[in-house]
């Protein structure tokens, strides 16, 4: 029979069982291998695991022969699978061979977990704990769901909380119980935070750099959860950090307690400031490759500078880029602080830079779908080129801007041949095909049906037709006031070059533009693009249209001189210069476009265009714009090429086409459209009670519309206004309330609600 073997932990009781196990084969005396007859699971304690689970994981078998090698590698199978504390294998003589028993003790498995004392849900409890009921556990397991809890209820603001856990039987037998004991103590709810001892910086400042907050009238709505205990820890070093940002160099928070208000605490936070540290000299050593004059000119840490951890990193960072931009891609950069005498410091920054290398492969993964051409030709730089930091990140940004990736990771390493880097391309790509259905409305066309299915990577010339960088569309609008039906496709890289090519077809049935004609327009166009700079691109484009004009019986002479059907050709040229950080909520920069357009066949003129908006951002994440569009045309103007005003989208004081004087209209009052028209729009924004989401905003229209070309005559009319904005997935929800600040016989309302619900197309 084997020495039978248990220790305390299960490498060492591994270890243990098997070297018995062998030193019991090895010095037996010689003899033929014994056949194993017999296989028997026991247990020590209860039974917890079924013995069919303990015998699935040995390879020990009925038949074969007893083999201490199969052995041990069924004692490490054992533990590994999580469900046994501890193993002795034991064999006895049995039927002309042995028996091999497995003597196991196993480990509980959960069958319930109970919370006392607790006034937070057990469901959100029991998943912070993440134990599984069926599955075994262990004091480890327990101890760690002990502090997840301790964890998650300091976060709630429960800093004095006490967790102890206990283990019993559950009802189903061979299951057992886990009770947590919770000690919440008292929920802090935070009154005000004060600070003492700072006299260089004011308290809103100190508290602006910290995640605990105050509870403030624009954030009313969001519920008071207590003093996060480990946000606490972090603000004090936000804290410390803000001060030598400032100069001073031995700033410390010396004490932070709470003091109770009422059933609130206040958060009481002690700073000693020190003294404010200047810079006394600064120098830069280990240079060789560059200019020590250059490099020590591009520092934003001078002598008689307030000295600044911030500008420290910052200079670091510059020197790193420098050097990157110079081929340098392994450069190291490491400050060195040292005291010039009272309050001041030497700053020397320490380089070591590496050797100047040539990119020689760039490797891409992670692109299951999108082909290597289309990653590699949105890239500034190529194999042969000297390695440049700013290039890269140009790289990256140009890779993220398709929309065809959720993260794109560019990181140089050491290629195989000397002086060389590679670069490794990891790229974790999106969904890219979308279908998007629903409804939206507008005061302009009303309520709208639409279907719109889109493929942004898709790949029209071979299967499968994913991957390929080209774009198709097809929408589809119905509603009360229009029918809408279109097909895009677009090719960003006609014959591999940064040319795009665009084609698409198009029918749409107009029923809001006026209460006395319905029009339709049909027709195809072919575009060109092509990008000239990082933020300027030129287009082309040509449409071929046909528009068909039907005139109520009671409309006008003028009116109904438009009926019928017209076809055009329509060549427009338009430069665009845009550096706005975003198209869903620009925060920063600008865009402007000028064009110009000729029309042939039944319609005849030219056209000109300037459109411009720019962006300021302001404190409090606040938006100030100015926005404005001027177009004239000469020549031919049939009233589906006219301009008009009025409506959500520019004079929102004013009906759809209403903002116009009375020299443009007919008879009936029905508004014409001239020849020239502009507008502006100056528009305030900002966040409402804090949300992201949620956003408001002050305006102010002005606009004219004049029946001849390049005339600006025409009499100016404006409006005031207040509005809301939603930001959704699907697109943005606006509603402005504007009030007209000049009205006539026509304009008939003392305020207009105009609202826009978006939807993507």
């Amino acid at each position: 029979m084997l020495p039978a073997v248990s220790t305390t932990t299960p490498i060492s009781r591994v270890a243990v069982s098997v070297l018995a196990l062998l030193f019991a084969l090895l010095t037996a005396p010689l003899a033929e291998a014994e056949q194993v007859k017999d296989i028997s699971i026991q247990y020590i304690g209860e039974e917890t695991v079924a013995s069919s689970v303990i015998l699935a994981q040995i390879r020990t078998a009925v038949g074969s022969e007893l083999d201490s090698q199969v052995v041990e590698e069924d004692i490490k199978s054992l533990y590994s699978s999580g469900h046994v504390d501890s193993v002795r294998v034991l064999t006895e003589p049995f039927n002309g061979g042995v028996r091999v028993i497995y003597l196991v003790q196993t480990r509980a498995t959960l069958g319930e977990v109970v919370f006392i004392g607790n006034s937070l849900s057990s469901t959100k409890l029991r998943k912070e704990t993440e134990l599984a009921i069926g599955d075994p556990f262990d004091d480890g397991q327990l101890e760690n769901a002990r502090l997840n809890l301790e964890d998650y209820y300091k976060k709630k603001g429960f800093s004095n909380v006490g967790v102890t856990y206990k283990v019993d039987s559950a009802e189903q037998s061979g299951f057992s119980r886990v009770t947590f004991v919770i000690n919440e103590g008292t929920k802090e709810r935070l009154n005000k935070i004060r600070f003492y001892g700072n006299e260089a910086i004011s308290d809103r400042t100190l508290a602006d750099q910290m995640q605990v907050k105050e509870q403030k009238i624009y954030n009313i709505f969001k519920k008071n959860r207590g003093i996060d205990t480990a946000l606490l820890e972090e603000d004090v070093i936000r804290i410390e950090e803000h001060y030598r940002d400032e100069g001073y160099l031995n700033a410390r928070v010396t004490d932070v307690h709470r003091e109770p208000v009422g059933d609130k605490v206040d958060l009481v936070i002690h700073i000693s400031e020190g003294e404010k540290y200047s810079v006394n000299n600064v120098s830069v050593s280990g240079i060789e490759a560059v200019s020590e004059v250059e490099v020590l000119a591009r520092l934003s840490m001078q002598p008689g500078a307030i000295y600044s951890s911030k500008g420290i990193k910052s200079d670091i960072k510059g020197l790193r880029k420098y050097y990157g931009n110079n081929g340098y891609s392994n450069v190291r950069v490491m400050p060195r602080i040292s005291s010039a005498g009272g309050t001041s410091v030497d700053i020397e920054y320490i380089v070591s830079e590496g050797v100047q290398s040539t990119i020689e492969l760039i490797n891409i993964s992670g692109n299951d779908k999108t082909r290597d051409k289309v990653i590699r030709r949105e890239l500034a730089v190529a194999p042969g080129d000297v390695y440049n930091q700013d290039l890269v990140e140009v790289s990256r940004n140009r890779l993220m801007g398709l929309g065809y990736f959720d993260t794109v990771d560019i990181t140089p390493t050491a290629s195989s041949t000397p002086f060389h880097t590679d670069l490794n391309i990891d790229v974790r790509e999106k969904s890219t095909g979308s279908v998007n259905f629903g409804a939206g409305f507008s005061s302009i066309d009303e309520l709208v049906g639409f279907v719109d299915v889109v493929q942004t990577n898709f790949n029209l010339w071979g299967k499968p037709h994913t991957g390929g960088g080209q774009k198709i569309r097809l929408g589809l609008k119905y509603g009360t006031k229009r029918k809408d039906f279109q097909l895009d496709f677009t090719e960003p890289w006609l014959f591999d070059r940064k040319l795009s090519f665009s084609t698409g077809l198009y029918y749409r049935d107009l029923l809001f533009l006026s209460d006395k004609y319905d029009q339709t327009n049909a027709g195809g166009y072919l575009g060109l693009g092509k990008t000239l700079g990082q933020y300027t691109s030129i287009s082309a484009k040509l449409n071929l249209e046909q528009y068909d004009i039907a005139v109520d019986s009671d409309a006008s002479d003028e009116l109904k001189m438009e009926e019928g059907k017209s076809s055009r050709g329509l060549f427009a040229l338009t430069y665009i210069w845009d550096t706005r950080d975003s198209q869903y909520l620009t925060r920063r920069g600008h865009r402007v476009s000028i064009g110009g357009d000729a029309s042939f066949g039944d319609v005849s003129n030219t056209g000109f265009q300037l459109k411009g908006a720019k962006y300021f951002l302001l404190p409090f994440d606040s938006v100030f714009s100015l926005s404005g569009e001027f177009r004239t045309i000469n020549g031919d103007s049939p009233i589906f090429d006219r301009e008009f005003l009025g409506g959500a989208n520019n004079l929102r004081g004013y009906g759809f086409r209403e903002a116009t004087g009375a020299d443009l209209r007919d008879e009936q009052g029905e508004p014409l459209g001239g020849k020239t028209a502009a507008y502006f729009t100056a528009e305030y924004s900002f966040p409402v009670f804090n949300l992201r989401k949620l956003r408001s905003h002050v305006f102010y229209d002005g606009g004219m519309v004049s029946a001849d070309s390049w005339d600006l005559g025409g009499e100016y009319l404006s409006d005031v206004g207040v509005g809301i904005d939603f930001y959704l997935p699907v697109g943005p929800i606006r509603v402005d309330l504007a009030w007209p600040l000049k009205k006539d016989e026509f304009t008939e309302d003392d305020f207009r609600v105009q609202f826009n619900m978006g939807y993507r197309f």
